[in-house]
């Protein structure tokens, strides 16, 4: 176990199967991201505090599909996965604790590849924000009064949209009601959690 500074834009776990390890973010962010055949990049998500990650690492002999790198400058936590695994082993109950996790976010990643595929930009924009604000509770690290650190620039990334289109989008957020991001840079707040709920589920 060994724990780790990393500046921004630092690679902090790749694809490189012998690196089986767990990561614990203890401070600043991961950036979830893939590049394609063509070099271009799709940022899947960004992790805060407490997030545990990859869980696939549980598992023998799985490559990773995303490669994970510091957001920001960030301390993480790096956990070997047969350590991990031997833990949970020793006490069988908690595998089901991770099984719930998983699931949970496997939960989170359909309902948000819904949205990319069949919904509209209003609505994509909206899982994502819901998807982060989620996220913030599987880390047992409730938003605090709903606000998220994302800029627009950070979900136009995640999005594959210009800094434009993001802008316009949340602004008619910002007219339902739902959002309110005048609070500086990466501080995106969630007015009605219900209502931006019931707009992705639409």
């Amino acid at each position: 176990m060994r724990l780790r500074r990393y500046r921004r834009g630092a690679q902090v776990l790749g694809h490189d199967s012998a690196r089986r390890e767990l990561l614990v973010v203890v401070s600043g962010s991961l950036e979830v991201a893939a590049v394609n055949e063509s070099g271009r990049r799709y940022v899947n998500s960004l992790l805060g505090p407490r997030h545990v990650v990859p869980l696939v690492r549980l598992l023998d002999d799985v490559p990773l599909s995303y490669g994970y790198d510091a957001h920001e400058d960030s301390v993480v936590l790096h956990i070997p996965a047969d350590a991990v695994i031997e833990v949970l082993d020793a006490d069988p109950g908690l595998w089901r604790e991770v099984a719930r996790l998983a699931l949970y976010r496997q939960r989170l990643s359909v309902g948000s590849l819904r949205a990319q595929m069949v919904g509209s930009i209003q609505r994509r924009l909206a899982a994502t924000l819901l998807n982060m604000e989620m996220g913030y509770h599987l880390s047992g690290q409730p938003a605090r009064e709903g606000l998220l650190q994302v800029s627009q620039a950070d979900l136009a990334a995640m999005l594959g949209l210009s800094r434009q289109t993001i802008n316009k989008e949340l602004a008619h957020l910002r007219d339902l009601g739902l959002v309110d991001y005048g609070g500086g840079y990466k501080r995106l707040r969630i007015v009605d959690l219900p209502a931006l709920q019931r707009l992705v589920e639409t």
